[in-house]
């Protein structure tokens, strides 16, 4: 009996928390040695201990997608070209057509009431979107999530 009680003893001492930094290597030498005499005393120790080990093994065999620190190559990439590009082509073509359409606009036989009219329409879209566009931006600025990957 008194080897029972002395394992129960012993168990106790040693914690799931010192079974997982025994395993991980970061016990000192007399915490390993307390460790590795609980476990040479105590069948249930080293039962645990081995779940433990299977766990270990099997989160070091996930294979998750590595990403370097700051993205992909090619995430690089479209972020400092494509993405430039992109808004340079939309500007510009947005440009050419405005200019085209101020040209027909002012060029047209149309009642001066009725281009005015539909100058402003066109000019209170032209803002709210550039408002919008505007709220966007400054609100992902300020966005405590935006370095968050999804």
């Amino acid at each position: 009996m008194e080897h029972t009680s002395e394992e129960a003893v012993l168990s106790k001492r040693v914690t799931h928390e010192d079974l997982m930094r025994y395993l991980d290597g970061e016990v000192d030498a007399a915490e390993r040695a307390r460790i590795e005499a609980a476990l040479e005393s105590s069948t249930e120790l080293r039962r645990e201990l081995e779940v433990y080990r299977a766990l270990q093994a099997e989160l070091r065999g996930l294979a998750l997608p590595s990403e370097p620190a700051g993205g992909s190559v090619w995430h690089a990439v479209h972020r400092q070209i494509a993405r430039p590009l992109a808004w340079l082509l939309i500007v510009f073509g947005a440009l050419v057509w405005t200019a085209y359409g101020a040209y027909l606009f002012l060029t047209s036989s149309v009642f001066l009431l009725e281009k005015l009219a539909t100058g402003a329409i066109g000019i209170g879209i032209l803002i709210l979107l550039a408002s919008v566009i505007l709220e966007r931006y400054r609100e992902s600025l300020s966005d405590p999530y935006r370095d968050v990957q999804r």
